[in-house]
This record gives C-alpha cells, sequence and structure tokens, in this order.
C-alpha cells in the first residue's frame, strides 16, 4: 500500500510502498477514502524534520539529557547507535482520516465490516490507503455526512474540546484569536453552542471566510478591538476567549487579557507562547486554561492504545465523543467542512500539497484533503513445506523497534552465514524502511508469512512481551528454530503451553538473557574455577523510573518489571552458580509506581545464594547494574560491565573495558553457531523455562500470593 512518511533526520518527505497492516486485538482496520492534513501540525512536524541536529537538539533539550545520561551509563558507541537508529526511524504524517472498515479484532464491539468510519490519532489515522486504529480512535460515520467531511472529525475534535473548556453559556460572547482552519470550526462551533462570536485575524482573506462561517463580527487585528469588544459587550468585555492562532509571538495572550471581562477565562487551544503579563491578567482574575488536543483520553495510552474507556457518567465527553459529537453537528447542519476545503490531492501528489503547507507557492490554501483509489490486491502467503537443511541461515525478524534495529540487527551483521529474509513489524512504514536499510528481501505486518516460508530457519522474536508466547508457538508449529527476547511468557498458563510445544518438537528455543554472554561476566565465572564450595552472589539493579503508562509496566502487555527484566539477574545468577533454583523469596516497597522496587533472595541447589535489589528509586548519577561474588577466599565485583575487579586474599587486579558489553554479539554467535553444528545451546530451554518460572515466584511472594 502507499503512505506518506518523512525521515526525522533528514525531513525527506517520500510516498512509498510499505506493507498493509493486519488488524489485531481492541483494533480496527480501516480501508481510507480521504484523510485530512492539519496545517498547523504537520508543517511543524515538517520544519522539525527538516532541521539541523543542532536545531533538533534546541527545540528538545529533554532528549539531549537523555542522551547525555545515556552516555554516562551505556557508553558513547552504545549510545550513538541507538540516536542513529532513532534518527533513521520513518515519521507517519496525519492523523485524521476516513473510510471503510475492513476488518474489527478481537474486542471490538458495535463496529463491523462495511460500516464508515473517522479514525484518529497520530501514528495511527495516518495519510495512508490502509491503517490500524485502537477501538476509542474510531467513530462511525452518521447518514448525510461526507467521507470528505468526516475525515476532518479529528481535527473538529480539537476545536470542540477548546469550546467545552470554555465552559459557555448560551449568550456568552466569545473571542477566536487566530482564523485558520482551527479557528474558522471554532466559530461554527461556537454559534451552534448559542455565542455570539468575534474573530480576529491578521490576514483580510481570514476575516471574510469567518464572517461567511457566521461570526457575528469578525476584525483585523489592527482596528481598534477595545472599542469593538465593548459594544458587543456593554463595555464589560468577552466572557471568554479561544486561542486558535499558531505563532512565536506572545501577542494572542496579552490582547485576550486585554478583551476579557473581569473574571474572564482564555482558553489555549493553538500552538503560542504563554507568557502571563500581570499587569493585564492578575487585575481582572482572569483564568488561563489549557486544551489538551482531542479531548480526555489524549496522551493517556491505557485509553488510546489499551482501549479501557473512562465511564460515562463521569466523563461525559472523551477523545472519541467529541469525535461522535463533531460528526453529529456535520449530520445536523450546524458544521459544515466543504467550504473549508481548498484543496484535493491524490496520495500520489503528496509533496505538491506538502508545498502549499509550508507556503512554498503563492496559491492560497485552507484545508487540504488526501484522497485514495481502489484497493489492491493482496497476495496469498504461500502453503508451508517441508523444511530444507542449507549451509547458512535463512532468518525472519519478528518486531524492529529500537531496540530491535538498534543493537540486535548491527549484531547480526557482524555474523558471518545469516541471511535475513524477511521483518515484520506492526507498521508498514517501519518494516519498509528497515528492510531498507539492512537489504531484506521481504517486509511486512503478518508474521504468517514468515512461518510459512519454507526458506526460513529461524525466527528472532523482538514484539512486545504478550506476544512472545503465541509467536513461539507459531514458530515452532510451522517447524522453525527460535530466538525470543525476553521474557518467554508472562504467565504460567502462556509457560506450560510453550515448554509443552516446545518439548514435543525437535526444535530449539533460546531466550535472549544476554548478560551470561558478556566478556566481564564470563571472567568472573572462571575467576573461581575449579570452585570448591558455594557461591554468595550479590546484584544491585539501579533501574531507574518508567515514564508512567509505559506498555511495559502493563501486566496484560509487558508484564511489569519482575518479568519483563528482573529475569536477565536471575539467569546471571543461575549462570554463575551453574546449578538450579531452589527456594525463592522477596518483598517489596509499596509505591504508585507498583512492584518496580524488589528484593529477591535465591537459594541453589549446589548451597549458592543470590541476592538481588532491583530499584527504580536510585540516583540517576549511580551506574545501572553492580554485582558482587565470592567464594572460597575469593571475590568478584563486576560494575556496569565496564570494569572487574578481582580479588584473592589481599590482593586485587582491576580491568576496564574501553566499551559495554552486555554480551548481546556473543549470544546471537552462540545461537546461530549452534543451529549450524546441531547442538543444543549452553543456555538450555530448560533454564529459561526455570528463569521464567522464578519471576512469577516472585511476583507472587510480593503480592503475598504464594504460600
Amino acid at each position: 500500500m502507499k503512505q506518506i512518511i518523512q525521515s526525522l533526520k533528514t525531513g525527506t518527505l517520500a510516498v512509498e510502498e510499505v506493507p498493509e497492516p493486519i488488524v489485531v486485538p481492541g483494533r480496527v482496520l480501516v480501508r481510507n477514502r480521504f484523510s485530512f492534513v492539519s496545517p498547523g501540525t504537520e508543517k511543524a512536524n515538517r520544519e522539525i524534520a527538516k532541521s539541523s541536529l543542532l536545531e533538533k537538539a534546541r527545540q528538545r533539550p529533554d532528549q539531549v539529557k537523555k542522551v547525555f545520561e545515556k552516555i554516562q551509563t551505556e557508553g558513547l558507541s552504545s549510545t550513538f547507535q541507538k540516536v542513529k537508529s532513532r534518527l533513521e526511524e520513518p515519521v507517519p504524517l496525519g492523523y485524521s482520516c476516513a473510510g471503510e472498515v475492513l476488518e474489527v479484532g478481537a474486542e471490538v464491539e458495535g463496529i463491523f465490516p462495511g460500516d464508515r468510519v473517522a479514525c484518529a490519532g497520530a501514528g495511527y489515522a495516518n495519510h495512508a490507503e490502509v491503517v490500524c486504529v485502537p477501538k476509542n480512535l474510531v467513530a462511525q460515520i452518521p447518514e448525510g455526512v461526507s467521507d470528505e467531511e468526516a475525515c476532518a472529525a479529528t481535527v473538529c475534535a480539537i476545536a470542540l474540546q477548546g469550546v467545552r473548556v470554555a465552559d459557555l453559556r448560551i449568550g456568552e460572547v466569545v473571542g477566536v484569536i487566530g482564523l485558520g482552519l482551527l479557528g474558522l470550526i471554532t466559530v461554527q462551533i461556537l454559534k451552534a453552542n448559542g455565542c455570539r462570536v468575534l474573530g480576529i485575524d491578521l490576514n483580510a482573506e481570514s476575516v471574510d471566510r469567518a464572517l461567511a462561517q457566521g461570526a457575528d463580527q469578525a476584525v483585523l487585528r489592527e482596528e481598534n478591538l477595545e472599542e469593538i469588544v465593548a459594544s458587543m459587550t456593554s463595555g464589560e468585555g468577552l466572557d471568554a476567549v479561544i486561542l486558535t492562532a499558531a505563532t512565536e509571538s506572545n501577542d494572542p495572550i496579552e490582547l485576550a487579557g486585554t478583551l476579557s471581562r473581569r473574571k474572564g477565562r482564555v482558553i489555549a487551544v493553538g500552538t503560542l507562547p504563554m507568557e502571563i503579563p500581570r499587569r493585564i491578567y492578575y487585575p481582572k482574575e482572569l483564568e488561563l486554561r489549557i486544551s489538551t488536543s482531542y479531548g480526555p483520553g489524549r496522551y493517556d495510552p491505557e485509553y488510546e492504545e489499551r482501549g479501557k474507556d473512562y465511564p460515562y457518567a463521569y466523563v461525559r465527553f472523551t477523545e472519541q465523543r467529541n469525535m461522535e459529537t463533531a460528526l453529529a453537528l456535520m449530520a445536523d447542519g450546524k458544521l459544515s467542512i466543504a467550504p473549508l476545503v481548498t484543496h484535493t490531492f491524490p496520495i500520489e501528489e503528496a509533496e505538491k500539497a506538502y508545498g502549499l503547507v509550508e507556503g512554498k507557492s503563492e496559491e492560497k490554501s485552507l484545508g487540504i484533503l488526501f484522497k485514495y483509489g481502489e484497493p489492491s490486491v493482496t497476495k496469498e502467503p504461500d502453503i508451508p513445506k517441508a523444511i530444507e537443511k542449507k549451509g547458512h541461515i535463512r532468518l525472519g525478524i519478528l518486531g524492529a523497534g529500537q531496540f530491535a534495529s538498534g543493537v540486535l540487527l548491527p549484531c547480526i551483521h557482524k555474523i558471518d552465514g545469516i541471511e535475513i529474509t524477511h521483518v515484520v513489524t506492526g507498521r508498514g512504514a517501519t518494516a519498509s524502511t528497515v528492510a531498507k536499510r539492512y537489504n531484506i528481501p521481504n517486509a511486512s505486518c503478518d508474521p504468517t508469512e514468515v512461518y510459512a516460508d519454507p526458506n526460513v530457519d529461524a525466527v528472532l522474536i523482538a514484539t512486545r512481551h504478550h506476544l512472545h508466547a503465541q509467536q513461539i508457538l507459531d514458530s515452532v508449529k510451522a517447524g522453525k528454530q527460535v530466538f525470543v527476547e525476553k521474557p518467554l511468557a508472562l504467565n504460567r498458563d502462556e509457560l506450560t503451553e510453550v515448554k509443552t510445544a516446545v518439548e514435543d518438537s525437535d526444535r530449539t528455543v533460546m531466550v535472549g538473557f544476554n548478560r551470561r554472554f558478556a566478556p566481564l561476566a564470563q571472567q568472573a565465572k572462571q575467576w573461581f574455577e575449579p570452585r570448591t564450595g558455594p557461591l554468595a552472589m550479590l546484584a544491585r539493579i539501579n533501574a531507574g523510573q518508567i515514564e508512567k503508562g509505559s506498555w511495559l509496566l502493563d501486566p496484560d502487555e509487558g508484564g511489569g518489571r519482575i518479568v519483563g527484566e528482573v529475569c536477565h539477574f536471575i539467569d546471571l545468577f543461575q549462570y554463575w552458580s551453574g546449578s538450579r533454583i531452589e527456594e525463592v523469596d522477596a518483598t517489596c516497597l509499596h509505591s504508585e509506581s507498583g512492584y518496580e522496587n524488589v528484593s529477591v533472595l535465591l537459594r541453589f541447589t549446589d548451597g549458592s545464594t543470590g541476592a538481588l535489589l532491583y530499584t527504580a528509586e536510585g540516583a540517576k548519577a549511580l551506574a545501572k547494574e553492580f554485582y558482587e561474588i565470592h567464594s572460597g577466599g575469593k571475590s568478584v565485583q563486576l560494575d556496569d560491565f565496564r570494569t572487574l575487579t578481582l580479588s584473592e586474599g589481599s590482593k586485587s587486579h582491576t580491568s576496564k573495558s574501553r566499551t559495554q558489553d552486555k554480551g548481546h554479539t556473543a549470544e546471537l554467535e552462540h545461537f546461530f553457531e549452534c543451529l549450524k553444528e546441531g547442538k543444543k545451546p549452553d543456555l538450555t530451554f530448560e533454564s529459561c523455562v526455570e528463569t521464567t518460572e522464578a519471576t512469577f515466584r516472585i511476583v507472587e511472594a510480593v503480592r503475598g500470593v504464594g504460600e
């Protein structure tokens, strides 16, 4: 399918042929008929993408700070690779579209194939022939509303939310500063709300448009605005002012305060500075309110991504319900988008359309649509055949997020005899970009293409955690060898199913517990050889905070930090002790962030013990990982896989590594070498199962569920 994407690194814009998305639970697959260009937002995105690295850094100092923190903890080389990978990711454009439902995923109710729907969401409702959108960002289009108008529902919801935040009453007099697309839609919604409206802009043509859209008065900024407001309000001032301008000037904020009545409201909707002049706002006791995009639910992953709706009785108007309201206003004839549309382009002419948005042409524009043609025929996957042995490994990749594309794929390219034949991601643009970067012949959003290809020998799974178990099952069933990033499974039912499937097959399944393959970790183990007694092991993991709402913290999607990351350190203890886990005990700090601070005590069958402190509460200046091992008069200290101190008696020797090596390349080399030689990995599947089981026991212990 065709999709408009841009490079974050260079700003290059292109219409690319990318794989079509597939429907997943909680989402709706839609074939677009029209999508709406949001001139303000998309122009800003284009400007950021085309700016230099220095300018990008100036605009996002928070990201620069994170980069320097990563350099301190992970080293320059690793950080550079991750930043490079991030900059090379494709950026989809667009967030408002409309089309026909092709398919609905599980957990979606009330929407059916063939329905006409409007869709919202950056990263979802893109300028693309087919989109896959979370159910809470989809609204059905009522009869009488065309697809051309419905595709603007998201932009209309932004204007509608600004009006809601203003908390207006019938008869109130409201100013709208900025009569671009968003301002003109706001004017119509205010009139539908029973308000009297004064529009203000710098452009005479915009003023005329506002009058045509029903504004009671619309004037240029240079006119005597205070007299006009006084005549409309009996000298009292505006009840509310909605700022829909996009500007770097502070004038709209100052003007809004000047024109407001005492105890009036100023609502910021557009992109503009908000330096509040005390001399204006303080005497009138004005209230500045911020309208967040298209309504409650915006920027909340629980609502947008995971489909958890807010209770109707307590949050009457969410993002979705604002879209439905905007569409209802269109159906009632109270909101008209057609007069605001100046251009319609086929998607192939994206460059011309954005030339108008960016002001490269003298031709005037306002609302711009992309129109989509008839669907293309999708090729049916080949029927699976028997696997044929080869002299090298042909590999399919499932998942190409930042970790896979920034860490795993560069490691694989260092290994001889590996041919990556497929890359599959949830977003077609990502799959296409990664395929081009690494010269991978097949890019797709459908993992069944990998399972069905008889030429694929092995599958590397680096998707989100909740997908791992099923993808292992499907891969093993198709006769593939499997390397899966941790975790192996998110619960005991999944683990039992995976364990049974693997044991019933002759397939190799290895989990990405990379730390045991780190050179310094292996030196630490060798220091105690030949070992005469058990080990006393200690690990302090300064894990740091994860942004609230992250999928990693969601028990159903990421499994939480114990299952999702603590498994690494349990495996490392297993490697050092060379024995099985006998006992697990754990406790935790109780905090709003959940089980992110745990103390774990492990006992192994050879008598060794492992004490693990995993915390999200530590200082950023402290390195992430620190280990100690003691046995038979010998000790080891391993500091963040950079410094290793070996001690015996009264003597110590410290060695430092120039780069941090956590074993990612070595683990992949080991996995593929074992496949080539037909032997099982040193990291056995049984050990991976035991480590996973231990994380479940830790979770039960901290929840008080264990025996």
